[in-house]
């Protein structure tokens, strides 16, 4: 076994396959290392039981501090234009 041999930490757990190749994305554009894995076997192409990102093990807290702060939803409520009564 490889003494030098990295070790591979999560720092992130998606639902979705897509969403966890945005949040790879985001950190790999900021210069942190990322590999993704798929949880749970599936016969389908897609991963079915979510799928995380993984930094290595010294990277973890800068790659947890970039997620924090990341710009969250908003929870205001944008209102739609009144529709217009047709004649």
């Amino acid at each position: 076994m490889n003494a030098h041999r990295e070790q591979w930490v999560r720092c992130y757990a998606a639902a979705m396959e897509p969403e966890a190749h945005l949040v790879r994305g985001f950190l790999e554009g900021r210069g942190v290392p990322c590999l993704l894995r798929r949880l749970g076997p599936s016969v389908y192409p897609v991963a079915a039981f979510g799928t995380e990102v993984l930094v290595p093990a010294e990277w973890q807290r800068i790659a947890e501090q970039l997620l924090r702060r990341r710009r969250r939803p908003t929870r205001r409520v944008l209102r739609l234009p009144a529709r217009r009564k047709q004649a």
